[in-house]
């Protein structure tokens, strides 16, 4: 007898799962989608700058059920270990044990820490980091309630952008970002997580508009050349419709 084996209860039964394939609807039905939307159409975006008021500069956004915040703090000085002839963008991405359907665990997992990078080397083209020698910017997202994985790097992408302005940190322009979902040949605008569980790919781009500059693209899956096209056309338009949304919200704040 194993007695470090914790005994389970004589009657038991098999776990029910939430996202079971077969029992999942097909996303498009006659090129509608299950939320009503159209192909190209992105979900409402809520964003309010200002949120945590200890940080120097932060941003809540929703993009339907995507919920993200994020806090910016700093210019704080570098060690005299590690002298920088430029500023240094630091970012920890985490999603909450709450935010998925299956509880995540409290530890940052692989996937967080890549997110982590794509963030920096998003943000880095738009950020002055030659104006703040020796001095490093740490950008903190939390991820409250997911609702597809590649909406809330885009989300994550426009939060800290917003957050990064707030603080008065110099930009040459507001980073935007959008996400698109690849399904049997279609291409949905702002995937959801129950179009992602049926994706064959997926495209994430983060778009300055004011200089017309991509700053960073993540391709997920495969796809045709000609249908990779498209979508990066299509977040182009996505990037500069969500463009006014983030200069509303920043106007508002000072206001």
């Amino acid at each position: 007898m194993d007695r470090k084996r914790v005994t389970g209860p004589e009657l038991s039964v098999a776990p029910i799962y939430k996202n079971n394939k077969e029992s999942t609807p097909k996303v498009l039905d006659q090129k509608k989608r299950l939320d009503k939307r159209g192909l190209e159409d992105i979900r409402p975006i809520f964003l309010k700058p200002g949120l945590i008021t200890q940080a120097n500069g932060s941003a809540y956004i929703e993009v339907g059920n995507t919920k993200v915040a994020c806090a910016v703090y700093g210019p704080r000085q570098l060690k005299k270990a590690s002298f920088s002839q430029n500023g240094i963008i630091n970012c920890d991405f985490k999603f909450s044990p709450f935010s998925n359907i299956k509880r995540r665990s409290a530890v940052r997992d692989p996937e967080a820490k890549e997110y982590s990078q794509v963030l920096i080397q998003a943000l880095s083209p738009a950020v002055r980091l030659e104006l703040l020698p020796k001095s490093a910017l740490d950008i903190y997202i939390n991820v409250l309630e997911s609702d597809g994985t590649s909406s809330c790097l885009a989300a994550a992408i426009i939060a800290s952008s917003v957050a990064l302005a707030d603080a008065g940190i110099e930009m040459l322009d507001l980073v935007t970002a959008c996400s698109t979902v690849f399904v049997d040949d279609h291409i949905l605008m702002d995937g959801t997580e129950e179009e992602e569980s049926q994706k064959d790919g997926s495209l994430v781009l983060s778009y300055m508009p004011s200089l017309n500059e991509v700053t960073y693209m993540l391709q997920v899956g495969q796809s045709d050349s000609i249908v990779t096209s498209k979508a990066v056309e299509n977040c182009i338009d996505g990037c500069s419709k969500i463009y006014s949304v983030m200069s509303n919200a920043l106007l508002k704040s000072l206001q």
